[in-house]
Parts: C-alpha cells; sequence; structure tokens
C-alpha cells in the first residue's frame, strides 16, 4: 500500500476585501482622525488644560496622523506606494514589515 504524504495547506492571511470595502473603512477612519484632531484642539485652546497635559495632546495628534496615514493606505489604488509615502516613520516601518510577511 503506497503511503499518502500531505502537505500542509498554506497559511491564509486573511481573506481579500474589495476596494469599495476598503475605502469606506480609510473614510471611517479618516472621519475618526478629524473628529480626534479637533477634540485636541479643543482642549489646546484651555491654557491651563495645554500646559498640565501637553503630552497627551501630542499623543491625540500622533493618533489622528496615524488614523489619517491608515486611511490614505486602504483607499490607496496603489498601496505599496501609499505605505512608502507614510511621513510617521515607526508607522511606516510597522506597515512595510507586514507587507513583507
Amino acid at each position: 500500500m503506497a503511503q499518502t504524504i500531505s502537505t500542509p495547506a498554506p497559511a491564509r492571511r486573511g481573506a481579500p476585501h474589495s476596494p469599495d470595502l476598503l475605502a469606506g473603512i480609510g473614510t471611517q477612519l479618516a472621519a475618526l482622525a478629524e473628529e480626534s484632531e479637533n477634540f485636541g484642539l479643543v482642549l489646546c485652546s484651555d491654557a491651563g488644560i495645554a500646559g498640565r497635559y501637553l503630552v497627551q495632546l501630542q499623543q491625540i495628534d500622533r493618533l489622528a496622523q496615524s488614523l489619517r496615514e491608515v486611511a490614505m493606505v486602504l483607499a490607496a489604488s496603489d498601496p505599496d506606494a501609499a505605505v512608502a509615502a507614510i511621513r510617521l516613520g515607526d508607522l511606516r516601518i510597522a506597515l512595510e514589515e507586514a507587507c513583507a510577511g
């Protein structure tokens, strides 16, 4: 009797998603970025809050920037070029590593 050797199926990295879904997610992330940025601006307009929470306000700004950059990648017709154009170095590196898989 011949022995059958089975090879494991390649691991799936996830189902491909439609460009419309990715663009929709990008739109939602961009809206969240805008809301985060506006929230930070309101807080910055109070000198007492700005003085006490400068680091946290910078984190809100960084969050808004990150959301905006990810939104652009999701909506891009050329995601690799969009990742390469990300201005936030640690985010760009993380996404480049994820693409390299």
